[in-house]
């Protein structure tokens, strides 16, 4: 029997899949097909790589300043990221640039998007890092990325959050799935901003607006365009999750607590790793019963 594993996409939430896989592990649970999206593909090829250590290592070690030296200098709106730092954060994480995904001891598959059709696009082999990257490219965050075969994708999220179905396919017979979505639609607090006298330029203060949506940080009463994007896409990623999960529901279905976190947080990994380990804790006696009854 293949006990499979779908990793949903939720940026800086993704951490928690970390404490996911840790809960498992502890309890003799080991995935031997693992399906990721965005973050997901991140954890993902980590672990199936056996170096999930080192991305828990790198994760961990990102601190608010050092949090700061993966945006692009230069706040290009076309991308937010400084590539070269996010790559080498893959590479120290164990995502090797010379390492094909048929190599690997557990099956690995990652999800992204056709940006010219809008079809999904599953890597279940060639280089592992490509496969990666690929399905992490946020529209407006990372650049889109150019195919050897032509044409150019972005982020699976946009069409497959949680890639339960690729895992299917893959050939687990159980599908645990980690969604981090689940609770993006709370009621928002839009919290009034202190007035003070505003000597920032026209770009800070559009920064400053874009950080406040990536972080999960509102100071205005009245939802701004930039907190209206933000909710909508919020909205959007709820819908394309709750469609997809309902068309191919997993047998296990967890929702790490994770909504507070902004995108971007990355500095805040020990929270998100700590309540991927109670999410898990909190169904584990469910996934040991399913395993017994199906053994």
């Amino acid at each position: 029997m293949k006990i499979g594993i779908a990793l949903g996409s939720g940026s800086a939430r993704g951490f928690s899949h970390i404490g996911v896989l840790e809960v498992l592990l502890e309890n003799g649970i080991i995935p031997t097909v693992v399906a990721g999206c965005s973050i997901g593909a991140i954890v993902g090829a980590s672990y199936a790589s056996g170096k999930l250590t080192y991305l828990k290592r790198e994760a961990l070690s990102i601190h608010r300043f050092k949090w700061t030296q993966f945006f692009n200098p230069s706040l290009s709106f076309d991308r937010w990221i400084n590539i070269k730092q996010m790559q080498l954060f893959l590479v120290r994480s164990g995502i090797s640039r010379k390492k094909n995904i048929e190599t690997l001891p557990i099956s690995f598959g990652s999800v992204c998007c056709d940006l010219d059709t809008g079809k999904e696009i599953w890597s279940t082999k060639g280089n592992l890092f490509d496969s990666v990257w690929t399905s992490m490219a946020m529209p407006g965050v990372f650049p889109p990325v150019s195919r050897l075969s032509g044409g150019w994708v972005i982020d699976g999220g946009i069409v497959n959050p949680v890639p339960v179905s690729l895992c299917r396919s893959m050939g687990a017979d159980i599908v645990i799935a980690v969604n981090l979505n689940a609770d993006l639609l709370k009621q928002p607090t839009y919290k009034k901003s202190l007035k003070q006298k505003d000597t920032s330029t026209s770009l800070t203060r559009v920064f400053d607006k874009a950080k406040q949506l990536l972080t999960n940080h509102h100071h205005v009463e009245t939802p701004d365009f930039f907190s209206t994007v933000g909710r909508a896409i919020n909205i959007a990623q709820d819908q394309i999750t709750k469609s997809r999960l309902a068309g191919d529901p997993p047998e296990i279905l967890l929702n790490p607590r994770v909504a507070h976190i902004g995108l971007f947080e990355t500095y805040r990994a020990r929270e998100a790793i700590e309540e991927g380990r109670k999410c898990a804790n909190r169904i584990l006696p469910n996934i040991l019963d399913l395993i017994k009854d199906n053994s």
